[in-house]
């Protein structure tokens, strides 16, 4: 695996607003496909947020997180946050979302960030195994989910 930013690699800006749609558009119903891909591409920065990782096997594209200043609308008090971890289906279970998680974490030290945030609405107990913490549970966009954070 070669984990590399999104700012050197944006000819997969269109597979990443797909994957995004498909899988998070029910959180955000007032986001067309379009919307996605302008938001993605806005994350192309290198040392200062927003930006995004993006992991290949070879060739292949197999997952990605991004690090952003504000990822609730009904949360803006808190920021940073690790937002948009993706791992392409066949990939899954085999500790890409773990690696990136970690990559993620490092880049956010390396911009002198000392907390994250993140919310999910069902994958709690894989963040929590990574060490981060349950906040409090709200329903976003009339979806239940786990508001989380991490001391670096």
């Amino acid at each position: 695996m070669k984990i590399s930013y999104l700012a050197d690699h944006p000819d997969v800006i269109p597979i990443l607003s797909e994957w995004f749609y498909r899988e998070w558009a029910y959180l955000h119903p007032d986001r067309s496909k379009d919307d996605f891909y302008r938001l993605i591409s806005e994350r192309t920065n290198k040392s200062k947020i927003p930006l995004t990782l993006v992991v290949f096997e070879g060739e292949e594209l197999i997952g990605t997180a991004c690090l952003k200043i504000s990822d609730m609308d009904t949360k803006p008090e808190l920021s940073p946050w690790l937002s948009g971890l993706y791992v392409k289906e066949s990939w899954r279970r085999r500790g890409v979302g773990a690696v990136l998680v970690k990559e993620i974490e490092s880049t956010a030290i390396e911009l002198g960030i000392a907390h994250l945030y993140l919310y999910t609405p069902e994958s709690k107990k894989f963040y929590s195994e990574l060490g981060w913490h349950e906040m409090e549970n709200e329903d976003y966009h009339n979806v239940p989910v786990t508001i989380m954070e991490k001391q670096l």
